[in-house]
């Protein structure tokens, strides 16, 4: 259960997020698709409503999902989010369908955020850990560790850019990017000093070593994967 859980709570459900009467509500359609889509299994079936004194009525919905089966209910509502007394064949059925929809939220994940009021979901904690990671590489300056960073994560790094607090956004891309471009920088300074070395007549591999000597771990992997194939040769040949 805690899979599926983790699974669907991570789903950004913004785009497909209704507003009425102030308001908000998923797209139950939407909702039973990207389940399925994750898990095709998944049934739901209405269950006895109930009806109160008032003559108002309660709609109850259950949902199974990889064998693990729970239920939920809702009032039938107006668009004041008010119970309707004697409620017709169209409020009974948009009760069933929202009532479908937060079963799948609140027992299972999806758009579970959205009952909470927040606009979008939390990250999972590994994300979370990339994110303080990235943070604290940008704060320290550190343009060589972030260059590793940023091509290990690539795939994520929009979603990194997005957990920045609102107003800060650009201002992190702009950080990020600027240690970026010092590394090239460096770079295109230490193969331009490397390639000076290759080229004398009697190339000096102590000359080489001096330069690779006074870059980070880091700095010298990076500047020896930037060297062309004719370059690396070269150097190669003047190390061993």
């Amino acid at each position: 259960m805690s899979s599926i859980w983790e699974t669907l709570s991570q789903i950004d459900c913004s785009d497909h997020i209704e507003d009425k009467g102030g308001f908000s509500y998923l797209s139950w359609a939407w909702a039973i698709a990207m389940v399925r889509q994750h898990y095709p299994d998944m049934t739901h079936r209405p269950l006895k409503s109930k009806r109160y004194p008032d003559e108002t009525l309660e709609v109850r919905h259950e949902v199974t999902i990889n064998g693990h089966t729970a239920m939920c209910w809702l009032p039938v509502t107006d668009y004041r989010n008010k119970a309707i007394p004697n409620p017709n064949a169209m409020d009974i059925n948009t009760a069933r369908m929202r009532c479908l929809t937060k079963c799948i939220a609140v027992n299972f994940g999806l758009g579970f955020y959205v009952y909470q009021g927040e606009s979008s979901p939390a990250p999972s904690p590994a994300l979370q850990e990339d994110y303080d990671q990235l943070l604290s590489l940008v704060a320290n300056k550190k343009g060589w560790e972030l260059r590793k960073f940023t091509a290990d994560k690539s795939s994520q790094m929009d979603e990194l850019f997005n957990m920045a607090p609102q107003g800060h956004k650009t201002k992190f891309k702009d950080d990020v990017r600027k240690l970026y471009q010092q590394t090239n920088t460096a770079m295109k300074d230490a193969l331009a000093a490397l390639e000076g070395v290759v080229v004398d007549e009697v190339p000096d591999p102590s000359a080489v070593h001096e330069i690779l000597d006074e870059m980070e771990p880091l700095e010298r992997e990076f500047v020896l994967a930037g060297c062309n194939e004719i370059l690396r040769k070269q150097i190669e040949e003047l190390l061993a």
